[in-house]
């Protein structure tokens, strides 16, 4: 992996943490990572883990496991959030590398998350699945083709041109966002009908 994104992640896009693990313990995600999720998770992170493990002749799609607890520090003021996942059935069901380099993978799958204020205690529950599709292009920038319900999460330094795009949203319908090399959001959209929550003004007492 030429260079780890460090922009928004999502439940079904959990992006080249550059701390941290799975497998029972919590990662912190301090930045100056961000992520996208709900459709996405740790979809870039696993590639070549994906690649060393193909489907069977029988099913093509291509598990993702579950990526544990997650911590954001520094996504809203005054608190950290505890991302956990109740329900986590995500699959690569379509991948696809260029002669360029570019790698696209379509995800879909059932998800659920809660995000907890561990200042308060306070948590909101979500629906996750997605379903849609990642572009991750050589250069480290990529883009995102969400339908359905999805978490995202990037830190506030990464919306300078959004600053109105909550730092966690919730969405449902169809969106798109744009990263570049940077890690700096160049383009978020929420088409007709899709709505967002801003999930850190929810766990504010």
């Amino acid at each position: 992996m030429k260079n780890s994104p460090r922009y928004w992640h999502g439940v079904a896009l959990l992006i080249a943490p550059a701390t941290g693990h799975t497998g029972g313990a919590t990662f912190r995600d301090r930045g100056p990572m961000t992520h996208a999720a709900g459709l996405l998770t740790m979809a870039l992170f696993l590639v070549g883990l994906l690649w060393a493990a193909p489907a069977s002749a029988s099913d093509p799609r291509l598990p993702l496991p579950n990526p544990g607890p997650l911590e954001l520090v520094g996504y809203c003021e005054g608190f950290t959030v505890l991302i956990t996942w109740t329900e986590f059935n995500q699959y690569i069901i379509r991948a696809k590398t260029s002669s360029d380099g570019t790698t696209t993978l379509k995800i879909t799958g059932n998800a659920q998350a809660t995000v907890t204020n561990e200042t308060t205690g306070k948590a909101v529950s979500f629906n996750v699945s997605g379903p849609g599709t990642l572009v991750i292009f050589p250069s480290g920038a990529f883009s995102i083709n969400a339908a359905g319900p999805n978490l995202l999460w990037t830190l506030p330094e990464n919306l300078l041109h959004f600053p109105d795009v909550p730092t966690i949203s919730y969405t449902t319908g169809h969106v798109t966002v744009e990263v570049d090399a940077s890690g700096q959001t160049t383009a978020y959209a929420l088409a007709g009908g899709a709505r967002q929550t801003d999930v850190c003004e929810a766990l504010t007492p």
